[in-house]
């Protein structure tokens, strides 16, 4: 079933403006629950890294539960993405291309 690629970027703007939303305001939770399954909606969300940028340009702070790194959020986008991509070469559930 091919997806129209219209309805593909409406989609994909409207979860942009949600999660730069939820980063706005502060629900870090929501944010993150909601960049954890947009991971597996999309076949390469790349956005999630720039979250995790805008969130430490907004919010970072060195803590010491996490060893004073700054940019915790930013790693832990890309650690998530990458671990995403993994997954999804090993789940039958998506298709691969490559």
């Amino acid at each position: 079933m091919k997806i129209d690629s219209k309805k593909v970027i409406v989609i994909r703007v409207v979860t942009a403006i949600l999660m730069f939303c939820c980063i706005m305001w502060g629900y870090w939770w929501l944010t993150w629950c909601l960049a954890i399954a947009l991971l597996f909606y999309f076949p390469a969300y790349y956005e999630i890294i720039l979250w995790g940028v805008i969130y430490d340009a907004l919010y970072a702070s060195a803590l010491p539960e996490f060893w004073d790194i700054r940019y915790i959020f930013t790693i832990s986008s890309i650690i998530l993405f990458c671990i995403s991509y993994i997954l999804k070469k090993k789940l039958i559930a998506y298709d691969h291309k490559d």
